[in-house]
């Protein structure tokens, strides 16, 4: 289970500095991503697929900035366990794992739930944002969607689903963390007079790969 809300500024051991969270989770992408720094990142455009080749750092950098973002903001919400912890790392494995399997899996069933969740959750934004997320990695309005999906009483029992997200090593308790997560972040950031979307924003132009770069 993840910390309590407020329980870990200032203490050893914890995710501060951010430097101390950017480099834990390089270390884990290797684990977790290690064709990320390749740039094999699915993509049904082959003219996509050829400008990003062409750009491999680039690439690997937007993919860590965005998974890092997400890190930086549950960080900032307080809501983290022990940095170098099973719970710890069990959290930047859903995070990476899932990107993943978005970005990369021909799976019928991961492509038509991640389709489906922007559809019913941005409507007429749902094709920008989901591009976007092919070049850029996580998002906001993109983490929004997908954890409102997978919450609903069908998600789960949809033909398929669990079997392509296995292809990734997680599954429905990886995504329940996540959805724990973003649930005790944007309550804790509210108190502070913050949304979680206003707040990813600010870290993630702080990460590697922000498009001020």
């Amino acid at each position: 289970m993840v910390g309590a809300p407020g329980a870990i500024r200032g203490k050893p051991g914890r995710w501060a500095p951010r430097q101390r969270l950017y480099l834990a989770g390089l270390a884990l992408l290797a684990i977790f991503f290690p064709d990320m720094a390749l740039s094999r990142i699915w993509n049904a455009d082959p003219i996509a697929v050829t400008q990003t080749a062409a750009q491999p750092a680039r690439t690997a950098s937007v993919y860590i900035g965005s998974v890092m973002a997400l890190l930086a903001t549950f960080e900032d919400a307080g809501i983290l366990p022990p940095e170098g912890t099973p719970q710890a790392n069990g959290i930047i494995k859903a995070v990476i794992q899932f990107q993943s399997a978005f970005l990369k899996s021909n799976h019928p069933a991961i492509r038509q739930f991640f389709t489906d969740a922007h559809r019913v959750t941005l409507g007429p934004r749902a094709e920008e944002v989901e591009a976007s997320f092919r070049q850029n990695g996580w998002s906001a309005d993109t983490f929004d969607a997908v954890i409102v999906a997978g919450q609903t009483d069908q998600a789960w029992n949809a033909e398929g689903l669990s079997e392509g997200f296995r292809e990734f090593n997680i599954g429905k308790q990886d995504f329940d963390i996540l959805a724990q997560l973003y649930q005790q972040s944007t309550t804790a950031l509210s108190t502070q007079g913050k949304t979680f979307q206003e707040v990813y924003a600010q870290r993630r132009r702080e990460m590697p790969g922000a498009k001020s770069e």
